[in-house]
Order: structure tokens, then sequence, then C-alpha cells
């Protein structure tokens, strides 16, 4: 095998499971059953008093 090859091979092989994480990570992210949880992430990081008063 040659390093040329192998080159090749890495490059297709780490282009595809990049694509595929990425497709995973977007799944998750963006599934509805999470979004109070998310939502409660986004909030945590604010002071009680800005909890209280709403949008």
């Amino acid at each position: 095998m040659s390093h040329d090859t192998l080159v090749a091979i890495a490059k297709t092989f780490g282009l595809f499971w990049m694509m595929g994480f990425f497709i995973v990570v977007v799944i998750l992210a963006f599934r509805p059953s999470r979004r109070a949880a998310y939502d409660h992430a986004a909030r945590s990081i604010l002071p009680q008093a800005d909890q209280d008063k709403g949008p």
C-alpha cells in the first residue's frame, strides 16, 4: 500500500465520518422533545431576578 493510497482512504473515510457526525449532532440538537431541556440550559446562567420578568 502506497502513501498516496493511504492518504486517499484517510481523506474519504474522514469526510464520511465528519458528515455522519454532523448529521447526528443536527438531529440531536433539533429534536422537539429536547426543547424544554435546551431552554432550561440557556436560561440557567441568568440571574434569578431576570427569570421572573419573562420575555
